[in-house]
């Protein structure tokens, strides 16, 4: 099994192997919103051609105001992480190949 050091895309805040080597992610898209901030938390997977998504809800804070102080927020981010996880343990689409030089047939 190999491992990877490449960067998560910006937002992604937990990431899950699928059985077909794409990720099951959980996403916190932040914004700043009147004065203080919009979390947008959701789930995605990456296989080519997967439909699915977990449930996405948003929440709105003050500038000051801690995301992790609020239940429902924390009671939203387990249940994506949860979902997400039981969606890479069945998900075999696989992620969209990238161009590479090194592996393009000459």
């Amino acid at each position: 099994m190999s491992t990877s050091t490449t960067a998560w895309p910006e937002g992604v805040i937990a990431r899950y192997l699928t059985v077909g080597s794409a990720t099951a992610d959980v996403i916190d898209d932040t914004a700043p919103w009147r004065g203080g901030v919009s979390h947008h938390l959701r789930a995605a997977c990456t296989g080519e051609l997967c439909d699915w998504r977990g449930r996405d809800r948003e929440y709105w804070f003050e500038a000051d105001e801690n995301p992790n102080g609020n239940d429902s927020f924390c009671h939203t981010l387990e249940r994506l992480q949860v979902i997400a996880q039981a969606h890479a343990e069945k998900c075999r689409a696989m992620p969209r190949p990238t161009a590479d030089s090194s592996n393009v047939s000459r």
